[in-house]
């Protein structure tokens, strides 16, 4: 996943009449922090009469222990089956057609939940009163936990037989081994089988609470009007103990004792290719932020189609079609970052994949990345000015909708904080070569990584020897997810 930041160039797509906000430093955008902890970030645009509103916790699979893993799921579920308002799921929808709600959704991902919709501008306040609702009084009915189970187990399950989610998991057990289940927001069967409304409770109780929350509201709206209305709607939910008071324990690092290799027999891969990834434990951004910013430059560096990393990768006789075929990024996150190399290796007769993977990695790191630490000029003074510019420009595209805007602003809410967030450019026009050096070094050169390739079936039968000889773990179903002892 690319990250994505806020622009200072955003009033560029922002309402010329939007008033100044120094408390955010983004034209249109108010924060507040209510008594009672919750966080309000209102964004000011008329273009629509319409209203945006956002509803996220913190939690998710980085809260999760192996006996609770997919529990927060599961509540995101019963948050749409009734509450002390509206008491059952045909009410729940039937409100959101009298609101003129369009659409809704929510999801649980690894490191937060969120709800949200759009209602017509002047239904705000009703827009804000069902999320209240839905959150803070829940029936969470026995009958309907127990019809729930059902649909959730089907949606763990039918992840047994698909590829992607076969490979996800097989890498996150490997590349998160200490607490794999903090990456794994689905969960268990068992997990789920054993939800009672009492479990559901004390989650709600420990993580939705308003200190550990925060309202993302937008559109065609007054901020100082939000900010009452979310007082008088919002005001009496009680603030409890932070559950993120005490620090969590970190993922492994380095994730392996020794680098490992793994082969994925994957229907989905064309036969006249095989795909090489490299995985490393990257910087989080809790624990080493000062690390992120050089990794996102670090990424963008790389992935010049004109660049000397990737001219050397495709001239290096790896079966590296094209620029387009191979790259790198980092994935930023609170509690799992990585950084990963890719490429797609065309089929050579004679030369199998096992050993060419093999190659890659070396041609990466002991000449490539090495090159990159201790050459001044790998990358040119233009490339770092060119990049620098090309992440300004992508955050105004992605940023020119209010939903856009603020579901941006709830991820780095929730995986990092706001501050860093709003700072994040500035940050970032400050890296150069000595802060790529040090992020290499400290997280590739005294790393250790995971080499996975992926092969058609057939292809994997007729190199299967080979894998094995070059000490290649075989990949499946059976040895993926983490909870498969």
């Amino acid at each position: 996943m690319k990250k994505v930041r806020f622009a200072l160039l955003v009033a560029l797509v922002l309402s010329s009449t939007f008033l100044y906000a120094e408390a955010t430093g983004v034209p249109g955008l108010h924060r507040f922090v209510l008594d009672n902890g919750l966080e309000l970030f209102v964004l000011e645009n008329p273009s629509a009469p319409l209203a945006y509103i956002e509803i996220a916790i913190r939690g998710g699979g980085v809260a999760q222990t192996p006996e609770t893993a997919g529990v927060f799921h599961f509540y995101e579920h019963m948050m749409f089956k009734g509450n002390s308002k509206y008491r059952t799921a045909a009410e729940v929808s039937s409100a959101y057609l009298d609101l003129g709600v369009p659409s809704w959704n929510g999801s649980t991902g690894s490191e937060y939940v969120n709800y949200y919709f759009t209602v017509p501008s002047d239904r705000l306040r009703e827009g804000l009163e069902f999320w209240s609702y839905a959150i803070r009084e829940p029936l969470l009915d026995p009958g309907e936990i127990e019809s729930e189970k059902g649909v959730v187990v089907s949606e763990i399950t039918g992840n047994y037989s698909e590829p992607r989610s076969i490979y996800a998991a097989g890498i996150d057990r490997r590349l998160f081994p200490k607490y794999p289940w903090r990456r794994d927001p689905g969960g268990t069967v068992e997990a789920i089988r054993g939800v009672t409304a009492e479990k559901l409770r004390t989650m709600q109780r420990t993580y939705y609470i308003p200190n550990n929350a925060a309202l993302f509201v937008g559109g065609d709206v007054r901020a100082d009007a939000v900010h009452q209305l979310v007082k008088e709607v919002y005001g009496s939910w009680e603030r409890g103990p932070d559950p993120w008071a005490k620090p969590q324990d970190p993922q492994a690092f380095p994730a392996v004792r020794k680098t490992a290799f793994v082969v994925y027999p994957d229907p989905t891969v064309n036969p006249r290719f095989g795909i090489a990834q490299i995985y490393y434990r990257g910087p989080d951004v809790g624990r080493d932020p000062a690390s992120t910013y050089a990794a996102d430059v670090w990424g963008y560096l790389v992935e010049n189609p004109s660049g000397r990393y990737k001219k050397a990768l495709v001239g290096a006789d790896l079966g590296i079609p094209d620029p387009n075929y191979t790259g790198a990024y980092y994935w930023t996150q609170k509690d799992g970052g990585q950084i990963v190399f890719w490429a797609y290796l065309l089929a050579k007769p004679g030369q199998g994949f096992a050993q060419r993977a093999q190659q890659l990695k070396e041609r990466i790191r002991a000449s490539e990345l090495t090159n990159m630490k201790i050459d001044r000029g790998y990358f040119g003074e233009d490339e770092y000015e060119t990049v620098k510019r090309l992440i300004e420009n992508q955050r105004i595209l992605e940023l020119e909708t209010v939903e856009g805007f603020l579901g941006t602003l709830r991820f780095w809410w929730a995986s990092a904080s706001t501050d860093y967030f709003f700072g994040y450019l500035d940050n970032m026009k400050k890296v150069g070569y000595r802060e790529i050096s040090a992020f290499l070094d400290r997280y590739i050169h005294k790393n250790l990584e995971i080499v996975a390739v992926r092969v058609h079936p057939s292809v994997y039968e007729a190199e299967k020897k080979a894998f094995a000889d070059a000490g290649y773990e075989t990949l499946g179903a059976d040895n993926a997810f983490w909870w498969k002892k």
